[in-house]
C-alpha cells in the first residue's frame, strides 16, 4: 500500500472514539436488561461493569499485539506470523467470522423490527434494504465511514433523552438488593453483556489507519469502551427501576417497551421514532463488519482495495440472514456466533500475541 493511499485512510483520534462506539452499540442494547433480569436481577448493573472490565483487558491484549507490528492490521499480522499458507487460512476464517457476525446482527435487527413495527413486511425486503444501505456505506474508504459515524453519533442524544425520560417513573427499590441473585449469577450475567459489547474488535482492522501515537490510540478506544459500558449501565439500571422483577422477564425488548409506554404529549408512538433513530446506529454496526470482511478478502487475494469484493459480501450477508426461519435455527446461529467470537476476538489474538513474543524485532511496512 503506497503512502498516498494510506494517508487517505487516516482517521483522527476523535473519529476512532466515535467509530468504536458505533460499532459496539447494536441490537444488544435493546434486550440486555431482559437477559440480565433472568440471571443477575438487581445486580445487572454490576454485571455490565464487570463485562466492561473484561472487554478492556481484551483491548489491552489486542493493543499489545498491534503495536509490535507498526503499519499492519490483523490480516497482515496473520501473514507475517503464520506465513503465506497458515496466514491466509486465518484470514479466510476471519472473513467468515465477520460475515457471520454481521449477518447475525442483521438477522436480530429484522426480528426486532418485525415484532414492533414491520409485522406484515416480508423478511427479504427488510434484509435487502439493510444490505443496500450497508453496501453503499461500506464500499467507501475508511475515512468516509469515520465521517459518517461521527455525523450519526449526534443521534445518541435523542436516544439517551428517550431512555432518561423513563426515570420519571423509576422506583429504585425495584433493583434492590443489588446482590439478590448472588455473585455466581451476577458473573453469569457478565457473559450476556459481553456478547452485546462486540464491535471493539474493529480496532484490529483499523489500527494502522489512525493518525495518532500508539498510546493515544489505546486511550481513545479505552474511552470508547468506558462510554459504552456507562451507557449500558444507564440503560440496564433505568429498566430495572421502571419494571419490577415480575414484569421484566416477560419483556424481550424492555427499552422499546419503556419508550412506547411514555407519554411525550406531542408524539403518539415514540417507539417508532426511537427505532428509526436506532436503525441508523445499527447500519453503522453492520457496515463495520461488512468493511472488515471485504478488507480481509482484499488482503487474502492481494488486491489494493476492497470494492471488488463488496457485492459478494453483501450477498453473503443477505443469504445467511435470510435462511434461518424458525426460532431454533435463529437460536443456533446466535450460539455459533457467540462461540466463534470467543475464538476470534479473544483466542486467536491471544495466541498471535504469544507467538509474536518470539519475534525479537519489530516488524514494519506492509506485507
Amino acid at each position: 500500500m503506497d503512502k498516498v493511499e494510506q494517508a487517505e485512510k487516516k482517521m483522527s483520534p476523535r473519529q476512532l472514539f466515535l467509530f468504536i462506539i458505533q460499532a459496539q452499540i447494536g441490537v444488544g442494547v435493546l434486550s440486555i436488561p431482559y437477559d440480565l433480569s433472568k440471571t443477575a436481577k438487581g445486580g445487572g448493573g454490576i454485571s455490565v461493569v464487570i463485562a466492561g472490565a473484561i472487554t478492556q483487558i481484551v483491548i489491552l491484549m489486542m493493543w499489545t499485539l498491534l503495536r509490535k507490528f507498526p503499519g499492519m492490521n490483523l490480516f497482515q499480522i496473520c501473514i507475517r506470523l503464520g506465513g503465506p499458507i497458515i496466514g491466509r487460512l486465518l484470514i479466510a476464517c476471519y472473513v467468515g467470522f465477520f460475515i457471520l457476525l454481521g449477518s447475525n446482527v442483521l438477522l436480530n435487527a429484522y426480528m426486532v423490527l418485525q415484532r414492533w413495527i414491520l409485522q406484515s413486511t416480508p423478511k427479504w425486503v427488510v434484509l435487502l434494504l439493510f444490505c443496500i444501505m450497508t453496501y453503499y456505506l461500506a464500499k467507501e474508504k475508511l475515512t468516509v465511514l469515520a465521517r459518517f459515524y461521527s455525523l450519526s453519533s449526534i443521534l445518541f442524544i435523542p436516544l439517551i433523552i428517550f431512555v432518561s425520560y423513563g426515570l420519571t417513573q423509576a422506583r429504585i427499590e425495584y433493583m434492590l438488593p443489588l446482590t439478590e441473585a448472588g455473585l455466581i449469577n451476577i458473573l453469569k450475567g457478565t457473559k450476556d453483556t459481553t456478547i452485546s459489547m462486540y464491535g471493539f474488535e474493529m480496532f484490529l482492522i483499523i489500527f494502522p489507519f489512525i493518525d495518532a501515537s500508539d498510546s493515544k490510540k489505546l486511550k481513545m478506544i479505552s474511552l470508547s469502551n468506558l462510554f459504552v459500558t456507562l451507557f449500558y449501565v444507564f440503560v440496564v439500571c433505568t429498566c430495572l427501576m421502571v419494571f419490577n422483577q415480575t414484569q421484566l422477564p416477560m419483556i424481550p425488548e424492555p427499552v422499546i417497551y419503556l419508550v412506547k409506554s411514555l407519554n411525550f404529549y406531542i408524539i403518539d408512538r415514540a417507539d417508532i421514532l426511537f427505532l428509526s433513530i436506532w436503525s441508523i446506529t445499527l447500519v453503522c454496526s453492520i457496515a463495520s463488519y461488512f468493511y472488515a470482511a471485504a478488507d480481509g478478502l482484499a488482503v487474502l487475494f492481494s488486491k489494493k482495495n476492497h470494492q471488488m469484493f463488496d457485492p459478494f459480501v453483501s450477498v453473503a450477508f443477505f443469504l445467511i440472514a435470510l435462511l434461518p426461519t424458525t426460532p431454533m435455527a435463529i437460536d443456533r446461529i446466535n450460539k455459533i456466533s457467540e462461540y466463534a467470537a470467543y475464538v476470534f476476538i479473544a483466542g486467536v489474538p491471544f495466541l498471535l500475541m504469544l507467538f509474536s513474543l518470539f519475534v525479537k524485532k519489530k516488524a514494519g511496512g506492509a506485507v
